[in-house]
């Protein structure tokens, strides 16, 4: 925030500017940032409270508010959906289709944010946004993205690719996860099959190899043949609310429409 734009603040106290110019380029803070800055915690909800009564901070759930720019004070603001996902947990990573969009790769802009964590959280929804949490104990395959100057913790790549393969209803469904897996760049391979180990889910293998084998990635021939050997004898749907019919390679039921959607 420029001096110019902090000049055009009206009606705070001289201690509420300096609070909202130091928070401003946070876009979305907790109670924490604004105990860092005051160093004195005692007081630091009663300046929040201030700056949200006067408009300069939207509540989005309790202790985590997104700030509001100079000109939208008074306006129906609406906070950037992955910064408040990034403030809602101290341990989280953002995966399934949220991750797809934050890698620019996602063919539609969904209006749920998927936030896996290690404990249980209670979802719920700000300004048409829902905020869904999933308690998972894989945490691996990690990585930062940058989003407007505020650093994310998303499921990398390949990560994101296995995630998704396994919920598909969390990744848009099938349709949205073919079509967007076709704007994939090149995936580590190597990653993609040690992620598949951490995972050892022979549903995950099944799955994973037949999409693979039937997206245009280039996937190596050798990827293939690895994860094939690891075929159960088990038979698993890719998608149990479709019309399936059986495919011995894999030993999974597929849509009998995947060839339109393919």
């Amino acid at each position: 925030m420029n001096e110019k734009e902090v000049n055009k603040v009206e009606a705070l106290s001289p201690t509420e500017q300096k609070v909202y110019s130091e928070i401003y380029s946070k876009r979305v803070i907790n109670t924490e940032d604004v105990k860092e800055i005051l160093g004195e915690g005692h007081r630091s909800a009663d300046y929040m409270t201030n700056l949200r009564q006067k408009g300069y901070l939207d509540k989005i759930r309790r202790g985590v508010y997104a700030v509001v720019p100079p000109n939208l004070v008074g306006s129906d603001f609406k906070p950037d959906k992955f910064l408040v996902a990034g403030k809602l947990k101290d341990d989280y990573y953002l995966s399934y289709h949220s991750a797809m969009e934050l890698h620019g790769v996602a063919q539609s802009t969904y209006n749920t944010v998927w936030i896996m964590t290690k404990n249980p959280s209670s979802d719920f929804k700000h300004k048409s946004i829902r905020y869904r949490f999933v308690t998972t104990k894989y945490y691996f395959g990690l990585t930062e993205i940058n989003r407007g100057g505020v650093i994310l913790t998303a499921s990398n790549r390949e990560k994101t690719f296995l995630d998704c393969v396994r919920r598909i209803k969390y990744s848009g469904g099938l349709e949205e996860l073919i079509i967007s897996f076709q704007n994939l760049p090149s995936l580590n391979w190597g990653k993609l099959v040690d992620y598949l180990e951490e995972f050892h889910e022979n549903s995950l293998y099944q799955k994973t190899g037949f999409i693979l084998e039937n997206l245009q990635l280039n996937v190596p021939e050798k990827v293939i043949k690895i994860i094939q050997q690891r075929v159960s004898s088990k038979t698993y749907y890719l998608d149990k609310d479709r019309r399936s019919s059986y495919l011995g390679k894999w030993n999974l039921m597929i849509p009998d429409n995947l060839e339109e959607l393919l």
